[in-house]
């Protein structure tokens, strides 16, 4: 009697070895279904985590702007000489005097980038400068004709707009809102619809920051002419 109960209890475990299709079906279902719930908040909390360490970044290069400033009683050129004239090039990448003088990081002479502080967002690239006055234009010669300037919205910080005849543009630092902006290109960066839509007038209005709900944006530190810092991080 009991050999008969053994061999009927092996049988019934021999048989549940394994799933049967419907099973398989029904995991297989739940594990998409699992899959499709939790890829897309991990990958939002990674954006997150990567514009956080964006932001983290840029302060550090407004952290070196400022020490900069103290040591020169101005702060530097816009880098302006490009062979491409885009942005998604070497346009407006971090001055090389941040480097030479260590406040920032190099990356030597003969590389292209300025620095290691590349932007997160735009591999191969530094994050942007843009001041207001000297500009260099051809390599390391500060042009004497032409100087650099930013758009800002009328009003700004209170107010903000984009629409070309609610700003002005400034190439005179002690009469710009703005002093510098530094930025990253942020998430889906789209340079036709920035040359459609705002020619040079970024990254200053608010409407050119990063927005999660658009899922794309700049990502902005700048200096107000009070010498406080704002930004797309205060979001």
């Amino acid at each position: 009697m009991h050999e008969v109960c053994t061999k009927h209890v092996f049988r019934e475990f021999a048989m549940r070895r394994g799933f049967s299709l419907m099973e398989l079906l029904v995991v297989m279902g739940t594990m998409a279904l699992l899959m499709g719930i939790l890829l897309p908040a991990i990958g939002k909390a990674r954006l997150q985590a990567k514009i956080t360490v964006v932001n983290a970044e840029l302060r550090q290069i407004g952290i070196a702007l400022e020490s900069y400033y103290l040591d020169h009683e101005e702060f530097p050129p816009t880098l302006a000489d490009c062979w491409g004239g885009s942005v998604t090039y070497h346009l407006y990448q971090l001055p090389r005097q941040l480097t030479e003088d260590g406040y920032l990081p190099t990356m030597g002479r003969n590389n292209a980038m300025s620095t290691i502080m590349e932007d997160r967002f735009h591999r191969g690239y530094t994050y942007k400068y843009r001041g207001v006055g000297e500009v260099i234009r051809d390599r390391d010669k500060i042009d004497k004709w032409i100087k650099a300037r930013l758009w800002v919205p009328d009003s700004f910080p209170e107010k903000s707009s984009v629409i070309e005849d609610q700003g002005d543009w400034y190439d005179e630092p002690k009469k710009s809102p703005v002093t510098w902006v530094v930025f990253s290109l942020g998430p889906n960066f789209d340079q036709q619809q920035v040359d459609q839509k705002l020619g040079d007038r970024y990254p200053v209005p608010k409407e050119t920051w990063y927005s999660p709900r658009q899922g794309t944006g700049f990502i902005v530190r700048l200096r107000l002419k009070n010498g406080q810092q704002i930004g797309s991080f205060e979001r």
